[in-house]
Parts: structure tokens; sequence; C-alpha cells
């Protein structure tokens, strides 16, 4: 009895000692589980991040790209404004466009959308340009819109009032675009300050067909108090102008 007692008791023990091995493996089993788990939402987190990042620096620089884009378009037009020869001058191409044969007010605004283009030197072309920028390609138009002006004031008004018109401010809007980047749109306020001087033979005469550009180095100009001196300085042979609207 007493060896049976015994065999019993160290059976006992090895099941205990079973059940506890048993028991540690499925605990490790558990957190091999837990730790892969963690692993992997690590990793999707990580990878979130990094699409993330990477889109945000396409982003910006398609950003600037499209910036620079604006800056360029509007940099443009200034040179087309400033420039002159016999076919149009400078301001008349962008206050009448394209080429300053279009009509001051209908060739204008949202519908009428132009982008400046190289041919020998820069124009207004019709529509809307495409731009390929390292790999990217954007879309940029130019609109233009007639200003009005506070009368007490002078300064511009938010909306336009064709009563109250000023010909010599135009509002330049460009818009750059790009696929999945948000627009880029730059707004400038163009004021004219150049105009054309054509001769005159007296201040009550008629225009002659030759103009002085007016970037000429012409310094004989005189001044409207030559009407108080009975036009003596045109009519002897001095050089009389008169500002003629472009």
């Amino acid at each position: 009895m007493n060896f049976r007692a015994t065999e019993l008791a160290r059976n006992h023990q090895v099941d205990h000692s079973m059940i506890r091995h048993t028991g540690m493996n499925g605990s490790i089993l558990l957190e091999i589980i837990i730790a892969l788990a963690v692993i992997v939402l690590l990793v999707g987190v990580g990878s979130q991040l990094m699409s993330v990042g990477v889109r945000t620096t396409r982003v910006s620089k398609d950003r600037a790209a499209a910036v620079r884009l604006t800056q360029e378009a509007t940099e443009a037009l200034r040179a087309i404004i400033f420039s002159n020869d016999a076919g149009s001058q400078g301001w008349n191409r962008m206050y009448l466009p394209p080429d300053g044969t279009g009509d001051a007010s209908t060739s204008k605004g949202i519908l009428n959308p132009y982008y400046p283009k190289v041919s020998s030197t820069w124009i207004l072309a019709t529509g809307t340009e495409t731009v390929v920028v390292g790999g990217t390609t954007y879309a940029r138009k130019m609109f233009i819109d007639n200003v009005s002006r506070d009368r007490v004031t002078g300064s511009i008004e938010s909306a336009y009032n064709p009563s109250r018109d000023d010909p010599g401010t135009q509002k330049i809007t460009a818009m750059v675009s790009a696929s999945g980047s948000p627009d880029a749109v730059l707004v400038q306020y163009i004021t004219r300050s150049l105009n054309e001087a054509l001769g005159q033979s007296d201040w009550s005469g008629i225009a002659t067909s030759t103009a002085a550009s007016a970037t000429s180095t012409t310094t004989n100009i005189t001044t409207s108090t030559a009407v108080d001196r009975g036009n003596t300085n045109c009519s002897g042979g001095g050089a009389c102008f008169r500002l003629e609207p472009q």
C-alpha cells in the first residue's frame, strides 16, 4: 500500500508540472501574438505617415512651381505693357486684349482667359496654356478686369462701377492649377505710367501722324503755359506735344 501511495503521489506531481508547463506555453504564445499585432499596427501607421510626408512634399513642390508660374505670367504682361512698336502701344494690348484691337469691356473678365506667349517678344494669346515643370502638368491663364475708383477717396472699389471707370488701371488675375494641388492665384493692379506724345503745330491744332515714343529722349517739350504766350513756342518752330490716349 505504501508503494502504491508513493506512485500515485509521484504521478500527481508530474501532472501538476505538465499543467504549469502548458500554461506557460500558452502565455508565451499570447504575448507573441500581441507583439506581432503591435508591430503590424506600427508598420501600418509608419507607412501612412511616410505616405503623407511624401504627398506633402510633392504638393509643396507643385505649389511652389505654380506660384512661380503666376509670377512669370504677370511679369510677362508687364513686358507687353511697356513694349512699344508701330503695330500697337503696349497698354492697348492689355486694355483692348489680346492685341490692342479688342473691346475694353467684352474682351475681358472670367469668360475671356489669356496667357503670355513668346513670339519674338512676349504677346498675349487667347485661351489657357499648358506648362510642364518637373514632370507635373500645369494649366495657366490670366483674367483682365476693368477697375473703378471712389471719386472722393480715389481708392479702388471692390465692385466695379462702370460710371466710375478708371481706364488707367487694370486688375490682373493670374491662375495656375495642377491635378491634386490647390490653385495658385496672384492678383495685381497695374497702373498706366507711360503715354504716347504726338507732335502739335500749336496747342489747338490736330495731332500729326508722327508719334514720339513714350520712352524717347525728347527734352524740348513745352508745357500748357505756352498757350499764355500766344503759342509762340509752337508757331516759332518750338516743339509742342499733347498726350494722346492709347
